[in-house]
């Protein structure tokens, strides 16, 4: 008798899984690298290596880099295996929308497991070697746990340290998200009612208390060897309030800071299929909303305003913030899509589906880049390095090795990302001189004169974009604006950059008549 892993039935699983696994490989390591992702490459190569690592609240958990450096090890390190641990991470959704099977169904399950492979944030980000997708995964599988304690299984104590552990151990939104399923928690409690809530709530946790120890011990087990590197730096043991106190510094200056709105666009622009289906499951449903129903929503509500509250605003934080709606709008696709559909919910679930479907695939395969040159944007960019700044990167590692010394130099703004992709060549660092010997010296654009002055007529420059921007909320865009933008990707008044010099020997490299010089001003 054949498995029920392999029956007809589980056929659509495997469909969905080939896809999420083509979606997340597929030309992973095209993209040029962002500051961001070049910092946890480098240092993750560093780590395999060197042994080189200690925790710092700026660069968040260490899981992330010792999965890399793992992944190093195993695979040799590239533009492809180092994000490939969060590609993984990503295709791991799957079985967390597969663990889903008994609260909302089968059929839900697998619609949740779809909307986490064509989430275009949850794939853009899935494909980008940052922590957020391997938080969202790890934090989901230690609620998966904890739900299976609240059906009994007491064994899934262990399993709720471990996740927890590990979600601690990836990013410091660990700690929001602990607020804001406390605040979800809460909102559950009064809906039942708090007179009857409480006392349940408390003679729940007595008769498992030590099921709270096992797993308090565990996560101390996973969290505490993770950042002190082994106990090699147990200073770092009291790692909460090491990070609670730099992020609270960080939210207080705002160190990137934004409007409070500053993520609903992005929410809209990306995401209005799992949204959208998701207000039609709550209000179709309001009355009779199931307890774990109440706190997904109460839980995604209040995701939106802490992010909107807190001072860092960026766009890779919209994962968790559309998190928590993926399962209400699996249910309600599902529904939709099954015998109690009808044909008009159909035909605008079938039409919401389709464009999620173009922008997800546009977003991450199409418009992955862009630069002055590239004047079509997708948002949750941001801020991303060049598709011309990494092919003269790459030109540069391509000269090769001299035995008197580095042949390729930088200074400034450039150094990221080019300490990833320099890694393997010798490199002078800082201002470069003549008699230095080089081919190639990348610079900032204010030191243009100075560097020139200083390599001579042998040498000369050409202008590249470094990274490029399209900040939202500069500007006074009209509702026409924001139409077309929406529509065409074309932002108002055109992509920021900010831009380096790099210089070639003209004995050495491309003659002077060769050089195709970037135009500074952005095309109209």
């Amino acid at each position: 008798m054949r498995s029920a892993f392999f029956s007809i039935r589980a056929w659509p699983w495997w469909a969905l899984a080939a896809l999420t696994v083509v979606l997340h490989l597929w030309q992973l390591d095209v993209r040029s690298y962002h500051h961001d992702e070049s910092i946890h490459a480098k240092l993750s190569w560093d780590l395999a290596e060197s042994g080189s690592y200690r925790y710092d609240p700026t660069y968040h958990g260490p899981l992330l880099y010792m999965a890399i450096a793992s992944t190093y090890k195993v695979l040799g390190d590239s533009d492809f295996t180092a994000r490939l641990p969060i590609a993984l991470a990503g295709i791991a959704l799957l079985g967390i929308a597969w663990s889903l099977r008994r609260p909302f169904g089968s059929r839900a399950a697998w619609w949740i497991g779809l909307l986490f492979t064509l989430s275009p944030t949850l794939l853009y980000f899935g494909r980008f070697s940052r922590m957020d997708l391997l938080e969202l995964a790890t934090a989901s599988a230690a609620f998966a746990a904890f739900y299976a304690v609240i059906r009994g299984r007491i064994k899934a104590w262990i399993w709720v340290g471990i996740w927890t552990g590990l979600a601690f151990a990836t990013k410091e939104n660990a700690y929001v998200t602990a607020v804001v399923a406390a605040g979800a928690g809460l909102v559950v409690a009064l809906d039942y009612g708090i007179t009857r809530s409480f006392p349940m709530v408390v003679n729940w946790v007595r008769g498992h208390w030590m099921g709270f120890v096992l797993s308090l011990g565990i996560f101390v087990l996973v969290t505490v060897p993770l950042y002190t590197v082994g106990l090699t730096r147990p200073e770092d043991w009291l790692f909460p309030i090491k990070a609670i106190t730099h992020w609270w510094q960080q939210h207080s200056i705002e160190r990137v800071p934004g409007p409070w709105w500053f993520y609903f666009p992005r929410l809209f622009q990306y995401e209005f299929l799992i949204l959208g289906a998701a207000l039609a499951w709550v209000v179709r449903r309001w009355r009779k909303l199931h307890p774990i129903e109440l706190f997904l929503v109460s839980f995604g509500v209040l995701s939106m305003a802490m992010y909107a509250y807190l001072g860092e605003k960026v766009p890779w934080l919209v994962v968790h913030q559309v998190w928590a709606f993926i399962p209400l709008a699996g249910a309600q696709l599902a529904r939709t899509f099954g015998p109690q559909g009808r044909w008009w919910s159909r035909f605008f679930a079938a039409a919401a589906l389709t464009a999620t479907v173009v922008v997800c695939l546009t977003a991450n395969f199409v418009l992955d880049e862009f630069s002055p040159n590239r004047p079509r944007v997708e948002s949750f960019h941001f801020v991303q390095t060049t598709p011309e700044f990494t092919a003269a990167a790459k030109e540069a590692v391509s000269l090769g090795r001299s035995d008197d010394g580095p042949l390729i130099g930088a200074s400034g703004a450039a150094t990221w990302p080019l300490n990833w992709y320099w890694r393997h060549v010798p490199v002078k660092w800082g201002y470069p001189k003549a008699d230095d010997g080089l081919l190639m010296a990348f610079c900032d654009i204010e030191s243009q004169a100075k560097v020139q002055e200083q390599l001579g007529s042998e040498y000369v420059g050409e202008v590249v974009p470094l990274r490029s921007w399209f900040l939202m909320y500069v500007g006074d865009p009209s509702l026409g604006d924001w139409a077309r933008y929406f529509l065409t990707r074309e932002p108002w008044g055109g992509v920021g950059s900010t831009e380096i010099v790099v210089f070639r020997r003209i004995d050495g490299g491309r003659a002077e008549d060769d050089l195709v010089i970037w135009d500074e001003e952005p095309p109209k």
